[in-house]
């Protein structure tokens, strides 16, 4: 595959990665409501025309933002978490990250939520019920195990934002281990 003696694609990813970026601290810090293409563009420091370019609709925008969250998060645990870690390592690496990043879970959950009413977005928001699955069955091939540990992921995750007080990662290790390896079909 010839490159582009320019530049152009690495730039144009460049500007689309600082557009989801920008989109996620917009969300995160005024709610979905207030995502333009103005302001996603001046919160990235680029042109509005930069970012229409990039992402037509609105729409567009908010599903590749949510698809960047999810992907990127499952990039994350994938390179921090070997794949013989314990439930109680992925509790560990999960309140850290929510504890740290609260601002982009607190923009993950608004875009999640939005996509009840935006079916624009749903196949987006159903992409971090797929990932959140994968990451049970490491630990486990009960499908009950399963869709209790994705449930209670997801309640933990608006529980940790509606309060102040940081995710305890051993009540969490406690709780994904009962979930995950609690039951007959735990591995490992």
């Amino acid at each position: 595959m010839p490159t582009e003696p320019d530049g152009r694609r690495a730039r144009g990813q460049e500007t689309r990665r600082r557009l989801l970026d920008a989109t996620v601290r917009v969300v995160g810090r005024d709610g979905p409501a207030a995502v333009t293409h103005r302001a996603v563009a001046a919160e990235a420091g680029l042109t509005k025309s930069l970012a229409t370019y990039h992402f037509a609709t609105i729409d567009d925008l908010l599903t590749a933002a949510l698809i960047e969250c999810t992907e990127a998060y499952a990039r994350q645990i994938a390179a921090d978490l070997p794949p013989d870690s314990s439930p109680a390592d992925l509790a560990e690496h999960l309140a850290a990250n929510i504890n740290e990043h609260r601002q982009d879970w607190l923009a993950y959950y608004e875009l999640f939520l939005l996509a009840v009413r935006r079916p624009a977005l749903r196949a987006a928001a159903l992409q971090w019920t797929k990932w959140t699955t994968s990451i049970a069955r490491r630990y486990t091939d009960d499908p009950v195990a399963i869709d209790a540990f994705v449930s209670a992921l997801d309640g933990l995750g608006v529980a940790a934002l509606l309060c102040d007080d940081p995710v305890d990662p051993r009540q969490l290790g406690r709780m994904f281990t009962y979930l995950l390896r609690g039951r007959q079909g735990k591995r490992g």
